[in-house]
């Protein structure tokens, strides 16, 4: 598995950084302790001890911070995986892992994954470019390593299996937050990386 580049940040891309994590920090705060509704970009921008032409060049809607936030945290939970999937054996357990840690934090945060979701469906209706978070990088990875063990199939490209995969699991996401009590996230999980799985690996007679 090939390693993650760390590139050196200079001076403006560094504060630039610093400040956009104050403001998720600052708005997550406010989220948490008024609602997500009961809180204001402008209050945002004064507790984080910003212009509000900062924020909003940063962050044009509440939600883009919400959304933001999560895809932090998904990046961090897929870096903890990452290390550990060459030692497991396969693809199946490679996905289910995976999937397991990014939504063990997703079950106990539904409203702001409510939040972040919504947010990236209202953007892709409106035809803008669909940014790839830390799961999609990180199942990327794992589709690819599949095909070279010769587990998945390779007549369809990779970043096509993880586009199918990202509409099951978003799927699944979505019905779980309009009645959580009807299914448990991460077991269903498990069970769309067979369903998946069932379309996309190589089996005797089919096409590699």
């Amino acid at each position: 598995m090939e390693p993650i580049e760390v590139q050196v940040e200079g001076r403006t891309e560094r504060k630039k950084k610093e400040t956009r994590q104050r403001i998720i920090k600052v708005a997550m705060d406010l989220f948490q302790r008024q609602g997500f509704n009961d809180t204001t970009m402008e209050q945002i921008a004064e507790e984080a001890d910003v212009a509000r032409k900062t924020l909003y060049n940063h962050f044009p809607v509440k939600e883009a911070i919400v959304d933001e936030y999560v895809r932090s945290i998904s990046k961090e939970s897929t870096q903890e995986v990452f290390e550990t999937l060459q030692n497991l054996p396969d693809t199946r357990s490679r996905l289910v892992e995976t999937l397991d840690k990014v939504y063990e934090w997703v079950e106990i945060n539904p409203e702001i994954i409510g939040i972040s979701l919504g947010y990236r469906l209202k953007n892709m209706y409106q035809g803008q470019e669909y940014s790839s978070g830390g799961s999609q990088s990180l199942i990327a990875e794992i589709i690819r390593l599949g095909q070279q063990a010769g587990e998945i199939r390779q007549d369809i490209q990779a970043k096509l299996l993880v586009k199918q995969l990202d509409i099951l699991r978003g799927t699944v996401v979505m019905d779980w937050l309009n009645d959580s009590s009807k299914l448990e996230l991460r077991k269903e999980m498990a069970k769309l990386v067979d369903l998946f799985l069932d379309g996309a690996m190589v089996r005797e007679g089919s096409q590699k």
